[in-house]
């Protein structure tokens, strides 16, 4: 299928900001750790629930191996990070921030992997990137955190943020190389294995409990280790596909921050800001420039 990559694309986003929009309310019950920790364990869960209906084709090599071990520790921060991050500083801040690791993505693959981009589609995720930024910042929260009426000063958690979005951007350049070598299961299974014993293996250093409990194993949990199970195995099954997916998917999964925004108005009751609809726009005409435009 042409389009298949873009689609699956556009499955990971929707995935990924649906259980971002679910970790809000899980971290302020439990903290970021915690939710960090069990949602890893929820989504190996699932990934081994898959893993006899799916039957991917699975290989290890020594060097994809090593890469996936550090890699995989690094993911497990970059979560912890994006989650502290949103908990600790101004959404309108961080998230932005956060949400530009498809460019860091997109930059390491041009660079370290020979990936090969068109100007029409360049300009189309340059397109889709502004606009995850600009519909993810709140102006009216920037305004209160400028004038000390927001609940945090504006530079908290941009540190983080920022780690976060190297991070993030570092991990799918990875997947980007060993997909092709181990398959696209592995990649998804290996990274959120290794990160679940990270969790439980560092938490006595960082001074978190980890003790198993109702409500750090809830539905909510449950929810959000099954979508970030799907939405994982999309991108790295679209990355499997060749042709240069990588950093059309890791754009396109950017628009996970869209999905964030549209259940933040049905179910929060928010409104967007002028320069929300703006990146609204141009996300989409970046979406529609390469299911259609670009070849």
């Amino acid at each position: 299928m042409t389009y298949l990559p873009e689609l699956l694309g556009l499955l990971t986003a929707f995935c990924y900001g649906t259980a971002d929009f679910l970790s809000r309310r899980q971290s302020q019950r439990v903290g970021y750790y915690r939710t960090t920790v069990y949602v890893y364990v929820a989504t190996v869960a699932a990934l081994l629930l898959l893993l006899p209906i799916l039957r991917p084709p699975i290989s290890l090599t020594a060097l994809s191996s090593a890469l996936m071990l550090v890699t995989g520790v690094v993911f497990f921060f970059a979560f912890v990070l994006l989650y502290r991050a949103l908990e600790k500083g101004v959404v309108s801040v961080v998230a932005p921030i956060a949400y530009t690791y498809p460019a860091v993505t997109t930059i390491l693959a041009v660079l370290l992997l020979g990936e090969v981009l068109t100007f029409r589609t360049a300009l189309a995720l340059a397109a889709i990137i502004v606009g995850v930024v600009l519909l993810s910042t709140k102006f009216s929260e920037l305004r209160e955190a400028l004038a000390g009426k927001g609940p945090a000063f504006l530079t908290v958690g941009v540190g983080s943020a920022v780690m976060a979005a190297l991070a993030f951007g570092g991990v799918y350049l990875c997947v980007g190389y060993v997909t092709p070598i181990v398959g696209y299961f592995v990649p998804v299974l290996f990274l959120r294995a290794v990160g679940t014993v990270t969790g439980f293996g560092v938490a006595p250093i960082m001074k978190e409990s980890v003790k198993p409990d109702r409500a750090s194993l809830s539905g909510t949990v449950v929810a959000m280790g099954a979508l970030e199970a799907v939405g994982f195995l999309s991108f790295s099954f679209a990355v499997s596909l060749g042709g240069g997916a990588l950093p059309v998917v890791a754009a396109l999964s950017g628009m996970g921050a869209a999905v964030v925004i549209i259940y933040a108005m049905v179910f929060l009751h928010e409104r967007l800001e002028p320069n929300q609809l703006v990146g609204v726009m141009l996300s989409l005409v970046g979406v529609f420039a390469l299911l259609y435009l670009v070849g």
